[in-house]
């Protein structure tokens, strides 16, 4: 689940930045969504029937909903449409740092080695948006894009721990197609100006192909999958196969969209997953044997 995870993440940068050159951000995040709810919800149906969630259940579900898909992806379109893709995976490989980050204030003791992570980590991601470190400058990407990336890998570790109690409760099919339906009826409104004004009859076959495969490989068996391993190994550990997602997705970049990142961001790339490796592996195992 965590290798499937990391592969579909990754992809989905490269796969879906030529689509937000031919559809408004929003369309794109709605179309995406009411693919893979569509899919979800024949899933649940077949495997559980038509059952409602329980009404308890509901504020969370709406919350989750709100956050990870009406939200997180309507902000991730916007942003991949202001920046490149292969900058874009690394600044949201960042969310273990915030994940880190959030358990901190929630009371958990970080180490030295954890706080020493965070710093690599975040000087990383100024080296990666900067593309530089003798000077001042905004790199080859927009400032707003790769900012909005940075923010939305906050609310990503935000949807992780508010999401794995559903999950361990409901299960991960449950949980990911009702949040996802939630989520996507906020999408709705947001996406029609743009759905209205495209012209759909000009979509190429490539194009529907990477529809397809932006809203039912990752937006529905990729986020089954995020939601069985967060189950199964908690927010901390399924976050540790995220690593693999920035090689993946810069290397699909390159391969499809001849976007190259310089030495220098390179670098900072390394610095980003050196950081969140540190975090996670040596800062809260310290912590926890003082």
């Amino acid at each position: 689940m965590g290798l499937f995870v990391a592969f579909t993440f990754g992809s989905s940068y490269p796969v879906a930045k030529p689509l937000l050159a031919f559809l408004d951000p929003y369309t794109f995040a709605a179309t995406r969504y009411v693919l893979a709810s569509t899919v979800l919800l024949t899933l649940l149906w077949m495997s559980a029937g038509p059952r409602l969630p329980a009404r308890a259940d509901w504020p969370r579900l709406l919350l989750v909903g709100l956050l990870g898909y009406t939200v997180f992806q309507g902000v991730w379109g916007v942003a991949l449409s202001l920046t490149s893709a292969s900058k874009a995976i690394i600044l949201v490989a960042t969310t273990p740092v915030f994940s880190a980050l959030a358990d901190r204030i929630g009371g958990a003791r970080l180490s030295a080695f954890g706080w020493g992570g965070i710093a690599l980590a975040f000087t990383g991601v100024f080296v990666v948006v900067n593309n530089s470190i003798t000077e001042l400058t905004v790199g080859d990407g927009s400032l707003i894009g790769d900012l909005l990336f940075v923010g939305i890998a906050a609310l990503w570790a935000v949807y992780g721990a508010l999401s794995r109690p559903l999950v361990v409760r409901l299960g991960a099919l449950r949980t990911t197609t009702w949040a996802a339906a939630f989520g996507t009826l906020g999408l709705l409104p947001l996406g029609w100006s743009g759905a209205a004004d495209c012209e759909w009859q000009a979509l190429t076959p490539s194009l529907v192909l990477a529809t397809l495969y932006s809203g039912i490989v990752v937006g529905c068996f990729g986020l089954i999958a995020w939601g069985g391993g967060l189950a199964r190994l908690g927010l901390t550990r399924i976050s540790l196969y995220l690593y693999v997602s920035p090689v993946i997705g810069v290397s699909l970049s390159v391969a499809l969209l001849d976007e190259w990142l310089s030495l220098i961001q390179i670098g900072g790339g390394i610095a980003v997953i050196a950081g969140v490796a540190l975090t996670q592996l040596l800062g809260r195992t310290a912590a926890t044997r003082k």
